[in-house]
């Protein structure tokens, strides 16, 4: 069972729409499930702390950890993997899930634009597999985890690098969309959720 958090603040119609279209049936859930599900997917678009909040009043915040003891995988989308971190400059005070040590950073508007929106080239960790070689992103917040190894892949913005993919064990997140990267960025989402159904 593959389940997708409402928390009030993402596209879920969007995203549900390219799970289905790479054959996979997603549940829209506002709270939490009695039954851990295989994987459970938290997207998210907005701000840190009314998300992050969101996410306590409904149970999340307990469910989760439990989830991933029992044998769940998590896969956080764009604010959905910001929040997997402990903190945010956006929201001074709210604390994220803390299930991945770090903080989440504005990015420098002195190197370019922000928001930070388009398509921009991958870098994979050497060793791992390709298939995504370009995503699309809509962001002005970059994680900054306090190890650099839970990393898996890089984007650029103002020529300098920022986490655009990290995973942890059964914990992962990109800073991307995949369901507006196309094919293969549903793919890479697919792979991710580990051939779940």
């Amino acid at each position: 069972m593959i389940c997708v958090v409402d928390s009030g603040s993402g596209n879920l119609r969007s995203l549900c729409n390219g799970l289905r279209a790479v054959g996979l049936a997603p549940r829209v859930v506002l709270e939490p499930p009695a039954k851990a599900p295989e994987v459970l997917v938290l997207p998210g678009v907005g701000a840190f702390g009314h998300a992050a909040a969101a996410l306590e009043a409904r149970g999340w915040g307990e469910a989760i950890p439990a989830y991933l003891e029992a044998g769940s995988t998590l896969v956080g989308i764009c604010l959905g993997m910001q929040l997997l971190f402990e903190s945010s400059e956006e929201s001074p005070g709210a604390r994220g899930l803390g299930l991945l040590p770090g903080t989440v950073r504005r990015l420098d508007a002195s190197l370019s634009k922000v928001p930070h929106i388009g398509w921009e080239r991958l870098r994979f960790k050497p060793g791992k597999e390709r298939p995504l070689p370009w995503a699309y992103f809509v962001h002005s917040y970059v994680v900054v985890p306090a190890d650099p190894r839970v990393v898996e892949v890089w984007a650029r913005h103002g020529g300098r690098e920022f986490p655009a993919a990290v995973r942890s064990g059964k914990v992962a997140g990109v800073q991307f969309h995949p369901e507006k990267s196309q094919g293969p960025g549903l793919a890479y989402l697919a792979a991710l959720m580990g051939g779940a159904s």
